[in-house]
């Protein structure tokens, strides 16, 4: 979708303290010989800081840098992957009571790891239709749950904890958003589910995410398509080229790209070779150090990129992503000045 008109006017991130992958490889918990392999450093690890706060941190921190009273706000689009909080209730309306307040439409976005993607395409379109001036999109999630092993649970990633928020505005920001796509790849839909039962749900019973396992159900349960490595990277080509064009960009004018925080073999083997750009214009040494974000890796990268002026104004910066569905997705942001924060 090719977006005219929105900016971004602020980012926030709260990402704690690091766990590292030596300490995990000593207490038994990551094979040595794995760890080596993935090149992975660290993950981040919040202890018992609830998502919804953490959610509450980067959307304070976004707001105060966007410096607009949270009045001209129109929308609230909360993003998490794991549970949030007690069964039945919505993370977005603890963000709408200490944060935003006010009678805005707060919608929580069930997307997995693509949800940003999802909440971006949401937020522009709304902003084309109403009379609000922004939105605020927050991402957050805590996996220190006894159903996760989080060193394990997910091949060629480490899952970490943290979050995410930006404010998107009709008006004027630091960067704008050009391009956005998500597109589904329904035949590996048993990717992430593997022959577990829909009826009763995961919570009932207790469940453990294990993605892992999942995988090697589904490879083995006869619904795996022979080509199904082929038509995911098939279509991920043509969802980054669609996104690329939309946004008038060429691959060679990309200052940085953003992806999910995998190991250095998923980041060069499914990334950075098909786009035919070097290791050094990822975010590899950021997400290396703490591990994938749920939903927040992509934005919190690029937070992490103006934070430490590795982008600057006239930038390019792609995100990338993919998750459950399967799903993948990609955008592109320009960025416009240097932000005052």
């Amino acid at each position: 979708m090719r977006v005219e008109n929105v900016f971004i006017g602020a980012v926030g991130a709260y990402v704690p303290g690091s766990s590292t992958v030596a300490a995990a490889v000593e207490n038994g918990w990551m094979d040595a010989a794995e760890a080596n392999a993935s090149g992975l450093l660290g993950v981040a690890t919040a202890g018992r800081t609830p998502a919804p706060e953490m959610a509450v941190e980067a959307a304070r921190q976004a707001l105060a840098r966007w410096g607009h009273d949270a009045s001209a706000l129109g929308l609230l689009l909360y993003v998490d992957v794991y549970h949030s909080g007690p069964q039945g209730w919505l993370p977005q309306s603890h963000v709408m009571r200490h944060v935003v307040g006010g009678e805005l439409l707060a919608v929580g976005v069930r997307q997995g790891c693509n949800g940003v993607f999802g909440a971006l395409e949401l937020a522009a379109a709304h902003l084309r239709g109403a009379d609000s001036e922004a939105a605020l999109i927050t991402a957050a999630d805590n996996m220190n749950s006894p159903q996760v092993d989080r060193w394990k649970a997910l091949p060629g990633f480490l899952l970490g904890d943290g979050a995410s928020a930006l404010v998107l505005s009709r008006t004027d920001g630091f960067a704008r958003l050009l391009s956005v796509n998500t597109v589904a790849v329904p035949a590996l839909e048993g990717v992430h589910r593997g022959t577990q039962p829909l009826f009763p749900s995961a919570v009932a019973t207790g469940q453990a995410l294990d993605f892992r396992a999942r995988q090697e159900e589904f490879s083995l349960s006869g619904e795996a398509p022979p080509d199904g490595g082929l038509q995911m990277m098939k279509i991920q080509a043509e969802v980054v080229d669609r996104t690329l064009a939309e946004a008038g960009t060429e691959v060679g004018e990309l200052a940085r790209v953003a992806f999910p925080h995998g190991s250095r073999e998923i980041l060069e083997d499914r990334w950075m070779t098909p786009l035919g750009l070097p290791l050094e214009r990822s975010t590899w040494e950021y997400g290396r150090r703490v591990g994938h974000l749920g939903a927040s890796d992509q934005v919190a990268a690029f937070e992490h990129l103006l934070a430490t002026e590795q982008v600057g104004p006239g930038d390019k910066v792609l995100l990338v992503g993919i998750g459950p569905g399967v799903g993948i997705a990609a955008a592109v942001v320009e960025i416009l000045e240097t932000p005052s924060w």
